[in-house]
């Protein structure tokens, strides 16, 4: 429901379970004490402070209890906590009590009693069978035994409480299968109406939901939206009384619809299991919470159930890096005799082009990555790699030939260069969108896509930032961004994915796969065959990437926490070129090789407002990382290469 809300959260989670299907969830866990101990809120308050956290949120009927009985603390700490009043959630932990209390006041909760109280009650008439026993503080539906008859009561525990059963009206869609459920001592958790109400710090109404449920052991399976004039005329009735108690937050209520009216037999002052699904089918009470707590300004819109959805709840699966959890990975190490695995899995995409093939063999040469490769042209990345079980082509990937669930680490390099026909930039994203989907169904832990200073477009001064708003101005440059947004979208939808777009220079360097179409390489054309370099404009100012230094910076990242990781990061030489001194240098450095007179410079006088620049402070914060190789390696290597390509 945070993620949900879209509102800028660092949210952490407080448990002693590593194995916590929502630790991962958060942007970090953090191991509480249990509320169980003695000095919870003396361990628990610094725990908070060095977190920085402003607002508590309790996921437990004691945990709820506990806080509300020590909220002056943690609101002397700056520490505000989302929690009703203890005289509240004292009565709804006490069912029977609940019952006594609160129905002399508004009669609508079935009659309940201590075992003794049940058996004199059924001897006197008042009640009648069938009965459910259930533990005084119980949650989850457990302990819960049926009562059909005297003999079946006479096994009551002393510290449950009994309750009428409330059985759904005659006219229920479930009403038989109830009945022969408790005929067989089944507890059926059918028609269950569940109503939630959000109220504020001072328990004003600001929206309340009902929905009609299936459960399974006590866990809500089934979720159908349901308004009634019985059930809310039920509840208008008790807030007033509850408001009096100390009603505030989230507080749910369960009963069912029988023939004499809406029932309660339970209430829960917090939020529940299906908080998730409500705010998935449009009823955010968390994000609602959160705003009203923290004094964020909210719109004035009514926070409603989309009554033309309906939810299904069923075990989700999530894969989770041991590493993230450091109490997981010792356990790990504990049960296996050796280490399982030492390395990461890379996944490199267009490993046959420039950047993936020289990535692949520089990521080789060094220890502590199996290498895999997703190609066109299988063969020669087979070669390279000297393994075929680890090269694959589109195909296999579409044909499901390869499993991702294997990566940990995924370099998108595959796409379409500037100079492609807009057909082929349109394929090369549907490609990225149909990856990253199958990433995140596999939930790779780590993607990094290799983006390009184009999405900053030409009509602002560099040095560009990451901060600053994305301009692209051609097909490619709006392909490469939307690259980005697809990535950024798997973060949102799966926490446990990490992404990062690295927005690179225009990339050079005489290494296998450079292609003789870029300005280096038009320049040493030209020079090689002893021609003239001709210019148009001659103002313009250039920012040229080596290869090798890109490469680095991917290794870098490689090798970071991609929990650390931002969305985006330049990756450029942090240098600014003149378009003319790099084609005096190119003539230079092919004179010098081929030992033959420079090539003439020719300037024709044009208009050319071109600046590319971009500030890579980001990256070298992140992990220490510049570029290596100089304007001057760049194009010699460019030079020395060309001379062996004629």
């Amino acid at each position: 429901a945070c993620r949900l809300s879209g509102l800028p959260l660092y949210t952490v989670g407080l448990g002693t379970n590593p194995f916590a299907y929502g630790a991962d969830d958060c942007d970090i866990m953090v191991k509480a004490p249990t509320i169980y101990v003695e000095d919870y809120v003396d361990r628990l308050i610094p725990l908070l402070k060095e977190q920085r956290i402003d607002l508590l949120i309790p996921g437990h009927d004691d945990e709820a209890l506990f806080l509300s009985r020590t909220t002056d603390q943690f609101n002397d700490a700056g520490i505000k906590v989302i929690t009703a009043g203890t005289k509240l959630i004292e009565l709804c932990r006490d069912k029977q009590r609940m019952s006594n209390d609160l129905n002399p006041a508004v009669n609508v909760f079935v009659k309940s009693y201590d075992k003794a109280g049940a058996i004199e009650a059924i001897e006197k008439g008042e009640i009648d069978y069938p009965l459910i026993a259930k533990p005084r503080g119980g949650f989850a539906s457990k302990g819960i035994q049926i009562i059909l008859n005297k003999a079946d009561a006479e096994h009551i525990n002393e510290s449950h409480i009994v309750q009428q059963f409330a059985i759904p009206h005659e006219e229920d869609p479930n009403y038989q299968q109830v009945m022969d459920q408790l005929a067989r001592r089944i507890n059926p958790q059918l028609s269950e109406v569940s109503i939630q109400l959000v109220t504020g710090t001072k328990g004003e109404m600001m929206a309340r939901m009902a929905s009609f449920n299936k459960l399974n052991n006590g866990v809500p399976i089934e979720v159908l939206p349901f308004e009634n004039k019985a059930v809310w005329d039920a509840v208008d009735r008790l807030y007033p009384v509850l408001h009096e108690l100390g009603l505030c937050g989230p507080f749910n209520i369960q009963g069912r619809l029988t023939n004499k009216g809406f029932k309660i037999f339970e209430m829960n002052p917090r939020f529940t299991g299906i908080t998730g699904l409500r705010a998935v089918m449009g009823f955010n009470g968390v994000e609602a919470c959160i705003k009203k707590w923290l004094d964020l300004p909210a719109p004035e819109t009514s926070l409603a159930i989309n009554h033309n959805t309906f939810g299904v709840r069923q075990t989700a699966d999530k894969a989770v890096p041991v590493q993230r959890q450091q109490q997981v990975a010792r356990v790990s190490e504990r049960i296996n005799t050796t280490r399982l695995r030492s390395t990461l899995s890379v996944l490199v995409t267009g490993a046959s082009g420039y950047l993936g093939r020289n990535l692949i063999r520089e990521l080789l040469s060094y220890p502590g990555y199996e290498v895999y490769a997703l190609t066109t042209t299988q063969a020669t990345i087979e070669e390279l790699l000297g393994d075929p079980a680890r090269c694959f082509s589109i195909n296999d990937l579409r044909e499901g030939h390869m499993s991702l669930g294997q990566i940990d680490r995924l370099v998108h390099c595959a796409f379409g260069r500037p100079h492609r026909e807009p057909e082929q930039i349109a394929d090369s994203l549907a490609f990225t969108r149909d990856l990253f989907t199958r990433a995140l169904m596999q939930q790779v832990p780590a993607v990094i896509n290799i983006s390009s200073q184009a999405v900053y477009g030409l009509g602002r001064d560099p040095l560009w930032s990451e901060d600053l708003p994305a301009a692209p101005q051609t097909p490619y440059a709006q392909a490469k961004y939307a690259t980005e947004l697809m990535g950024q979208s798997m973060q949102s939808i799966n926490a446990q994915t990490r992404f990062a777009s690295l927005r690179m220079g225009t990339l050079s360097g005489g290494l296998p796969g450079f292609l003789p179409i870029g300005l280096l390489a038009k320049f040493a054309i030209k020079a090689m065959k002893g021609e003239p370099i001709t210019i148009v404009g001659g103002t313009q100012s250039i920012d040229r990437l080596d290869l090798r230094d890109a490469i680095s910076a991917i290794k870098a990242l490689l090798k970071v926490d991609p929990m650390d990781w931002d969305a985006v990061y330049n990756v450029g030489s942090d240098k600014q070129y003149g378009i003319c001194d790099l084609a005096e240098k190119t003539a230079q450095a092919t004179a010098a090789l081929t030992g033959c007179e420079p090539s003439q410079i020719i300037v024709k006088d044009q208009d050319v407002d071109m600046r590319f620049g971009m500030d890579i402070t980001r990256m070298q914060d992140l992990v220490g990382w510049s570029p290596q190789y100089s304007i001057d390696d760049t194009i010699r290597s460019v030079v020395e290469y060309m001379r062996e390509y004629s």
